[in-house]
């Protein structure tokens, strides 16, 4: 060891270069598998990622569902209480119809009838009896 070397003999040399690449190996090996941990890293970000992303569309689609069905039975109640509403105008516009249009009873009829031949033959009496003095 004179100048700060040592001197290695040709058996050291091979082991060495043996070790050495088998260190360059496994060097190549952890640089693959840290490649693929980081690849593995990035899937499971992405399939985290993409089931928060199905877990909010699927709350979307509950809320949409939740309130297409509550404008469904609103829909429904509407036309039917729409459908009440116009049987009681129909109804209501019939009672002011039949109020409007006075009908007389078939009595009644006749009891008109025979004051109207009572008033003429009384009017034409009058005049024959005004005429013949």
């Amino acid at each position: 060891m004179a100048n700060g070397f040592t001197m290695t003999s040709p058996e050291d040399t091979g082991e060495k270069a043996a070790a050495y690449a088998r260190g360059v190996d496994a060097g190549r090996i952890e640089q693959r598998l840290l490649g693929h941990d980081e690849h593995l890293r990035k899937i499971n970000g992405s399939i985290d990622s993409m089931t928060q992303a199905l877990g909010s569309l699927t709350e979307e689609l509950r809320a949409n569902v939740t309130l297409l069905s509550s404008n469904v039975a609103a829909d429904r109640r509407d036309t039917t209480e729409r459908a009440k509403i116009a049987a009681v105008r129909v109804e209501e516009a019939g009672i002011v119809e039949s109020q409007r249009t006075v009908r007389w009873t078939t009595w009644q009829r006749w009891f008109a009838v025979v004051g109207a031949i009572v008033l003429v033959v009384n009017f034409g009496l009058g005049l024959y009896l005004a005429f013949s003095r």
